[in-house]
This record gives C-alpha cells, sequence and structure tokens, in this order.
C-alpha cells in the first residue's frame, strides 16, 4: 500500500505565514517594471488593517462622554483695561453700582492669569485678573501692564457686598498678595470668598480634589477649552490676544455658572 503521508504538504508556521502574506501585499502595491528599490507605495498604504487599528488611541469612557459634552463659552461683551487710570474708573463705577438694585451681595465669578515659567525657583508675577458679574459683563485687568494695582480694583476686591468665587481661589488672592504687596486677608476673614471646589464636595457630599473643568463636566455638563497653549502662553504680552481674552473670561464666567448650580443644590 502506497504511503500518502509522503505527498502530504506540512503546515507553514504562523511566522513565516505572516511574512509570504506581507511580501504578497508588496507585490500588489508595486506597478509592473518598477524597480524594488523605489517602490510606488507608501508605508501606509501598505499596512493592513489591523496595523491601522492598533495606532489609534483608544478613549476612555470618560473622555468620550466629554467629547460628546458642549462647550462653555461666554458670550457676552468683555471690557479689556490695561490702563491703571481706566482700571481705577472702571472700578469706581463698579463700587458705585453695588447695592443699588438688591441688598444681597453681588456673586462674582474669579479667576487670574499668570505666564508659566519653567525655571527652577522662578514665580512670575499675576498678570491678569478677570471678573464676571454676569453672562453680559465680564471684566479683565491686565496688570502687568500698570505700575501698581489701583486702590478702586483693591476696594472692589475686599467690598463685603461682593462675593468672589472660584477653583482654588484662595491661593490665587494670596499670590496676589505676594506679588502686589495687597493685603487679601479681610475678603478671607469676612467669609466672601467662596472655593467652588470646597462647596462642591460639601453639596455633592465627595472629596474630588477638582478643577474647573472637571466641576464643568461633572455639574453642568459642558466642557471648557483648555487649550494648552492658551493655558500656559505669554500673559504678559499686550495687547492679550482675542483667543487669550475669550480663555480668560470663560474661566470667570465658569465660576459664575458653577456657583449658580451649587448654591441651589440641596445638600
Amino acid at each position: 500500500m502506497a504511503d500518502h503521508s509522503k505527498n502530504k504538504k506540512r503546515p507553514l508556521p504562523q511566522w513565516m505565514v505572516a511574512v509570504k502574506e506581507q511580501e504578497e501585499r508588496k507585490k500588489v502595491t508595486k506597478s509592473p517594471g518598477t524597480d524594488e528599490k523605489f517602490p510606488t507605495s507608501t508605508h501606509d498604504e501598505t499596512q493592513s488593517s489591523a496595523q491601522v487599528n492598533c495606532t489609534k488611541k483608544i478613549l476612555s469612557a470618560s473622555e468620550i462622554v466629554s467629547g460628546n459634552m458642549p462647550w462653555l463659552r461666554y458670550e457676552g461683551p468683555i471690557t479689556y483695561s490695561y490702563s491703571e487710570s481706566d482700571c481705577a474708573c472702571i472700578c469706581q463705577d463698579i463700587l458705585s453700582q453695588l447695592g443699588r438694585d438688591s441688598l444681597l451681595p453681588r456673586v462674582v465669578g474669579f479667576d487670574s492669569e499668570w505666564s508659566v515659567s519653567f525655571s527652577k525657583g522662578s514665580s512670575p508675577k499675576t498678570a491678569v485678573i478677570q471678573m464676571c458679574f454676569s453672562e453680559k459683563e465680564c471684566y479683565l485687568f491686565q496688570v502687568s501692564c500698570m505700575l501698581s494695582l489701583p486702590k478702586p480694583l483693591q476696594k472692589l476686591i475686599l467690598d463685603k457686598r461682593v462675593v468672589l468665587v472660584g477653583v482654588n481661589i484662595e491661593a490665587d488672592l494670596w499670590k496676589l498678595e505676594r506679588d502686589y504687596d495687597f493685603r487679601v486677608k479681610p475678603a478671607l476673614d469676612q467669609g466672601s470668598v467662596v472655593d467652588l471646589a470646597k462647596l462642591a464636595n460639601e453639596k455633592l457630599k465627595s472629596c474630588e480634589r477638582w478643577s474647573l473643568d472637571g466641576l464643568c463636566q461633572n455639574v453642568l455638563k459642558r466642557r471648557l477649552d483648555k487649550d494648552r497653549d492658551l493655558r500656559c502662553g505669554n500673559w504678559d504680552n499686550y495687547p492679550l490676544s482675542k483667543d487669550q481674552q475669550l480663555y480668560a473670561c470663560n474661566d470667570a464666567f465658569a465660576g459664575l455658572e458653577l456657583y449658580k448650580h451649587l448654591s441651589t443644590t440641596e445638600k
């Protein structure tokens, strides 16, 4: 009886199959008569669909959810001041208006910006102070262009009729004191400063270390544009670009909106 097992082909090892398939793909992508040293196909064209899929970033569930959230943007007028005298006039006008419409304190979204230094031990001074009073009233004071912090601006920050709200706001105020020799302790002592991260943990019964964007996503179901180039840009440069102005206003506006929502949330 003839032994047919000698005529059977042994299967190739898996690695050899993969190599052979790759060689076949290269033959298909080359035009007839072309030199192998100069293939007409690019590397991307010879990639298999599996290889392409492997290079795609795998998003987490939270990234997918946040990516579908609408943006939170301030869309009102922006009052941008870089002159000491101009800033003083604006703040004096705001002070004169406080309490006229209501006996309740005026809640103000507060934040500040400064340039990022990559030098060890270097801490650039606060460059911009942003204050948002409503969805149609936001002020930017580029204090880095001023010789000193205008007295009316100091009075506005310390005024008992104003409640300043923001994430990590106490640290921003202490930095302002160090940078401009301006005592902020009275505002902290009189209870007119609200850290939204602490308020959120109290209302939501959590113990998170909230960022402003994180709070917006979890509380308002909106996301903030935290573009790194803007966040880490030069805030001392005059004039601020339109994108910088909007970025700064967005942060102050977000603080105001978060406070409105959290203050009406039951514990």
